[in-house]
């Protein structure tokens, strides 16, 4: 890469390297693989991806890495965590609402694939649309496949207690029109990710609980919020 590169920023997450710097004038983003072929088809994805305004636009791709802009907004993974200690119902449907929109026009634009790697801190908020800034788990699968890990993702990550992902869950899993037992026994692979890559204590079976309860036509989240509020 050429030397007129400013980094400002440098992150290592696996066996690539992701920085901030500004490239032709404008903040970007470089990515580098230790192969030719992940950034190719990263660069591939999110190109297709940004013509709809739900990606940041790549700027360049040679070899091993790839240049796209740097999206600027609103961390969708700080937004949630918010959402969840506040038990901003309103909000935390609407982060849900705008996600399953990105979520579906992905589906139909790249018929056979999904994300893969559920991550909220992927995501930003920008315009009032919720746009993806990384598609490097992008593989072959099936949409519910792709919920199980967003699910399982609010859950491990709802600050207070797994209920006050209720209304998050809920409506993801309404716009699917998904039950939590048509997703339960995909969620294990992302707990494993949870419990060993980010050091998160993960209580399976106690989320399965909580999530099986949202399915209970019985189940009142304002009465259970009422009462964790009392503790």
């Amino acid at each position: 890469m050429s030397n007129s590169y400013n980094a400002t920023e440098q992150q290592h997450g696996g066996r690539k390297s992701i920085s901030i710097t500004t490239f032709k004038g404008r903040k970007c983003v470089i990515k580098v693989y230790p192969d030719e072929e992940r950034p190719a088809r990263e660069a591939k994805i999110m190109q297709a991806v940004s013509r709809t305004g739900y990606a940041p636009e790549v700027l360049e791709t040679h070899g091993n890495y790839f240049i796209s802009e740097y999206i600027d907004g609103q961390p969708f993974a700080d937004l949630y965590r918010a959402a969840t200690m506040s038990d901003d119902e309103k909000a935390l449907e609407n982060l849900a609402s705008r996600l399953c929109i990105f979520l579906q026009m992905f589906y139909t634009l790249h018929e056979g694939l999904i994300l893969g790697k559920a991550d909220f801190d992927d995501f930003v908020i920008v315009g009032g649309r919720c746009c993806c800034v990384s598609f490097s788990g992008v593989k072959e699968g099936l949409p519910f496949q792709d919920i199980a890990g967003i699910v399982a993702y609010a859950m491990c990550n709802a600050v207070g207690n797994y209920y006050s992902a209720y209304p998050f869950v809920r409506k993801v899993l309404d716009c699917f029109h998904l039950g939590a037992l048509d997703i339960i026994n995909d969620m294990d692979e992302y707990f494993t990710v949870y419990s060993e890559e980010k050091g998160l204590p993960v209580d399976r079976e106690r989320i399965e609980a909580v999530l099986l309860s949202f399915d209970d036509k019985a189940f009142d989240w304002e009465m259970i919020k009422s009462q964790s509020s009392n503790e």
